[in-house]
């Protein structure tokens, strides 16, 4: 049997794993992207050169930094979503009503996306910059409350899907690996109607999330609240006061759309 799948344009490749190493290192020089890819300088030299001429990067003296022309792409991609604008204020209404961060999560190609991210009063005053919840940021499903409850809400078949492309990585000791276990959690995240993570992305962070629906039961995004464990308590009353506050949000938001 032949394979029909377009192969991979190398160039592309190269030009958005530079792209992404810029942005993760918070800037960085040619030396350094070059020794952290194992590419030539050369190479990289053409690639961050045309990516700065097109204005998707900048350069600060020797550094290089993402450019402001990515701007305009993801606030047209977020924009697209026609949940985006109501569920923004939803949000904002969940981080005020809880003090903890909030933030409202779809699903695109097996992983899970920020659109809007608000930080709550109690939670501000403990919260870095370096904080990886941020609209744009995209994660696992498997290890995130928000993304567990899109998964609960799926068929089996696109759950199997999803997990024979990503795979369960370990990003945590917390999180799940196995396949079976996740199929159970995500039993039980029916059962229960919210998703709860315990330490399972990151090590001191709790949340809990729940899936926003159609009429027609297809899953269109997911709601969480979460914060550091010292402010998130794992007693049942308190997991299910936040879950009853996410399904006022969730209510109120399908409410005005169905």
């Amino acid at each position: 049997m032949t394979d029909d799948r377009p192969r991979p344009v190398k160039t592309t490749q190269t030009s958005l794993a530079l792209v992404r190493a810029v942005r993760e290192s918070d800037g960085a020089t040619l030396s350094e992207l070059a020794d952290r890819l194992e590419l030539a300088k050369s190479t990289v030299h053409n690639h961050l050169h045309t990516l700065v001429d097109e204005g998707f990067l900048v350069r600060d003296g020797d550094t290089f930094h993402v450019g402001l022309q990515f701007l305009a792409f993801g606030e047209h991609a977020r924009g697209r979503n026609p949940l985006y604008a109501t569920a923004r204020r939803h949000v904002y209404s969940l981080a005020e009503t809880t003090g903890h961060e909030a933030d409202f999560i779809v699903e695109e190609n097996g992983r899970a996306y920020s659109l809007e991210y608000a930080i709550g009063e109690s939670s501000r005053r403990s919260l870095s910059e370096s904080s990886p919840f941020r609209a744009g940021n995209r994660f696992y499903m498997h290890n995130c409350a928000s993304g567990k409850a899109l998964l609960a809400s799926m068929s089996e078949s696109r759950v199997g899907e999803i997990l024979e492309r990503w795979g369960l990585p370990a990003t945590t000791d917390q999180t799940i690996t196995d396949e079976a276990e996740l199929f159970d959690e995500l039993e039980a995240i029916r059962r229960r109607g919210y998703a709860v993570n315990d330490e399972e992305l990151i090590d001191g962070y709790r949340s809990i999330g729940a899936a926003v629906t159609d009429p027609d039961g297809e899953v269109l995004g997911a709601f969480s609240v979460g914060g550091p464990t010292y402010r998130m308590a794992t007693d049942e009353s308190t997991a299910e006061e936040l879950a009853q506050l996410l399904r006022d949000e969730i209510g109120s938001l399908e409410s005005t759309l169905f």
